[in-house]
């Protein structure tokens, strides 16, 4: 059994899982998690938004859209700050955000403690994994920020 393998592919099926239960909420797993980021980072650009879902600028701009049409966010720029846009949650996207997340986070909880494990320690311990991947992985095309660099032939 390779661990890499069954995270990938537990993370795959939380997602399949997560758009089947948004969407009697009307939300797509991505409308989602930009509503979570807007909760706890109000006021961060579209561009912004779109890095941290790791979508293209054009998706992020769509999920914006999708998000303003149902008043679940907010449009703070100040006008003629051009295309920059300052997003928040309304009261609404925050109300939406609160009761997707108990739909989400509470069932995974029960899955977890259906075969004996306790949630939170289970949380922790794929947090303590996830920092030291983080820490010690460096994409293998990278090179150290201290190894010299190729000379050029001209």
């Amino acid at each position: 059994m390779d661990l890499a393998h069954e995270l990938h592919d537990l993370v795959r099926t939380l997602d399949r899982w997560a758009e089947q239960m948004l969407r009697p909420e009307g939300l797509t797993y991505n409308q989602y998690v930009a509503l979570v980021i807007l909760g706890q980072h109000p006021g961060i650009t579209g561009r912004t938004l779109s890095k941290s879902l790791g979508v293209t600028e054009a998706a992020g701009s769509g999920i914006v859209k999708a998000l303003l049409a149902d008043d679940l966010i907010t449009n703070g720029a100040t006008p003629g700050s051009g295309n920059r846009r300052e997003l928040r949650l309304t009261s609404a996207g925050e109300d939406k955000s609160a009761h997707c997340a108990q739909l989400l986070g509470h069932s995974l909880d029960d899955n977890a403690r259906a075969i004996g494990i306790d949630p939170n320690s289970l949380a922790s311990t794929i947090r303590d994994l996830h920092d030291e991947v983080r820490t010690i992985r460096t994409p293998a095309t990278s090179q150290p920020t201290d190894a010299p660099q190729a000379q050029e032939n001209s």
